[in-house]
């Protein structure tokens, strides 16, 4: 034992105060054993129960004493929290799991099996202090294990990226590497988010670049309209048979032209001429129909076309054009989420926030719309032939472009067996979207992984998310007391001295933090509280997971992998000549 611990257990022996209930027992037995030691009882006590006493007592002060030693943590941590036994271990059988980390005070790993890892899992924590490095653990599982997984970075860090191919490179699996990248659109899969699903499916995703109007009725009402007004474009096309892409639904939302000639050409194909979507097309048109005072021919109000579809047309005009328009006008994307999902793929998608902030968060919320249908069609599935192992969705700086909408998932995505892993700053990311949506989230969330926390009201709310238990508050006071009186008036002074002192212990139960705010701002970089269930606790420390330089050179920057042509439908094409939907009359069009 060296001399540092041996004086730092002296100091404690001289600073330790001795009171409540144990102390008061173990001083108990000593005191018995030495009275029953004395000559008057040693006759009729046997000796082995006074040493039997002497032992407890003296066994509980030697470990009270010993304590700095016997409970030194195995793993560098600043909190002392006491660390459950991990819930799963692995044996003999297959595994199926994730390893999150390793317990501070006895190094033991910590791992979450498959069945509550679909009950989705919560990552909180500030900037730079490990969630990244907990996602790639997670991330390397998977991949090495043959699953798929969505990787949805809010950062765009070049390093994740390149891990993500190593990881690939590792299990023998590039050719299911995809990447979309708006930013970097020569190494970017190509990706159309609102080419698959029924026309209220694409509507919603659309919609999603809409800040939400809740407490709005005024815009809830032209956002209502616009939704319909989308919905019914969008099922024209698709009973035209068009493939279409984010320019062609911006010159629809602008063009009375363009519009007229989707109406001709569903009219006149056999699918089209006699459809409910033909019906519903008209009559959405002639809300905005009127005939022309000076020529009496029916036109369009192209004016308050647009007024009624607000910015939408803007918005998707910006994802048609540019960088983000080579990635996503495709009418053959690279990238078909539902069928990325059941060939176990590894996606990841970078938002380019830096440069194009609501750019990049509106094309996240339009990922996740399309997340949304793929675990729909995924629960129509038999149960053999969906995702296994789980599919993945790691959601980094989930905050900047979650969405209401993504509270279904968090629901009712453990029967299409996704797991859901949301990372975010503080847990006021989840109030900017909603009260509800918060509620929702932490209550379908099985695991919950703090990190450290630099603010005090996010401390705080976390805090009260892992809840409170009955605590003993203890006290212990001395009084002491000195008196002196004295008779001043009569013939023969009397006086007279007092002293006294007092001690006294008391204990009683209040609610308390099982994990206090000051605990969780003193966490270490990558070290964590994990709460499972909302019964089992954890102060774990996270592994870095690092391909070493020699494999790194040898797997080269990210190759992608582009399927063959397949295309199945002819695209609408409104955008390869725009000139012949330009209007000549401002604010209206025959039709």
């Amino acid at each position: 034992m060296s001399s540092s611990i041996v004086s730092s257990l002296i100091q404690d022996f001289y600073t330790t105060r001795i009171g409540g209930t144990k102390d008061t027992a173990a001083l108990l037995s000593l005191a018995g054993a030495g009275v029953m030691t004395s000559p008057a009882l040693a006759s009729s006590v046997p000796t082995s129960v006074s040493a039997l006493l002497a032992a407890v007592g003296a066994g509980y002060f030697t470990a009270r004493f010993l304590s700095p030693v016997t409970t030194k943590r195995l793993l560098e941590s600043n909190v002392e929290v006491q660390s459950d036994h991990s819930p799963h271990e692995i044996n003999n059988k297959k595994w199926d799991g994730f390893l999150i980390g390793y317990t501070t005070d006895t190094a033991e790993p910590v791992y979450v099996d498959d069945v509550h890892a679909q009950r989705h899992l919560l990552i909180v924590g500030m900037t730079g202090v490990g969630k990244t490095v907990l996602g790639m653990l997670l991330m390397y599982q998977q991949i090495m294990r043959g699953g798929g997984m969505l990787f949805i970075d809010g950062k765009l860090d070049s390093d994740n990226l390149r891990a993500v191919w190593q990881y690939c490179q590792l299990a023998g699996r590039p050719q299911d590497f995809q990447v979309i990248n708006p930013g970097d659109p020569d190494n970017s899969n190509t990706y159309n988010p609102i080419l698959f699903g029924d026309s209220d499916e694409v509507a919603s995703r659309i919609l999603s670049l809409i800040p939400s109007t809740e407490n709005n009725p005024g815009a809830d009402h032209y956002k209502q309209e616009a939704n319909q007004g989308v919905a019914t474009i969008v099922g024209a096309l698709q009973r035209a048979n068009l493939a279409y892409n984010m320019i062609d639904i911006s010159v629809l939302l602008n063009s009375a032209a363009a519009l007229g000639e989707l109406e001709r050409t569903l009219a006149h194909s056999e699918t089209g001429r006699d459809s409910e979507e033909l019906k519903n097309f008209r009559l959405f048109l002639d809300k905005f129909r009127a005939p022309d005072p000076r020529t009496g021919v029916a036109t369009l109000n192209i004016s308050k076309l647009k007024d009624t579809f607000g910015g939408i047309a803007g918005r998707m005009y910006m994802f048609g054009t540019g960088n983000f328009g080579r990635v996503m006008n495709t009418y053959d994307p690279d990238v078909r989420l539902y069928e990325s999902i059941r060939e176990r793929k590894v996606i990841y998608v970078a938002l380019p926030t830096m440069g194009k902030n609501e750019a990049a968060n509106n094309f996240g919320k339009m990922i996740l719309g399309d997340l949304r249908t793929a675990i729909s069609w995924i629960q129509a599935l038999p149960e053999h032939e969906r995702p296994n192992p789980p599919f993945l969705c790691f959601l980094d700086e989930l905050g900047s472009y979650a969405t209401s909408s993504l509270a279904r998932p968090f629901e009712q995505s453990r029967s299409a067996r996704v797991i859901l892993c949301g990372a975010l700053q503080t847990l006021a990311n989840l109030d900017a979207v909603s009260e509800e949506f918060r509620q929702m989230v932490l209550g379908n969330t099985w695991t919950k992984i703090y990190f450290l926390l630099g603010e005090q009201d996010t401390a705080l709310a976390c805090a009260e998310t892992i809840g409170q238990h009955l605590g003993v508050l203890k006290s212990i006071s001395d009084t002491t007391s000195d008196t002196t009186s004295a008779s001043f008036l009569r013939a023969t002074p009397e006086s007279s001295n007092a002293s006294g002192s007092g001690f006294s212990m008391g204990e009683r139960q209040q609610e308390e933090y099982i994990v206090s705010p000051d605990t969780l701002k003193m966490l270490d970089k990558g070290e964590v509280i994990m709460t499972y269930g909302g019964s089992s606790i954890y102060n774990l420390r996270i592994p870095f997971i690092q391909v070493g330089k020699e494999a790194e050179e040898s797997f080269g920057p990210p190759i992608l992998t582009r399927p063959l042509p397949r295309q199945f439908k002819q695209g609408a094409c409104f955008a390869i000549d725009p000139g012949r939907f330009m209007q000549t009359v401002a604010g209206a069009a025959p039709v």
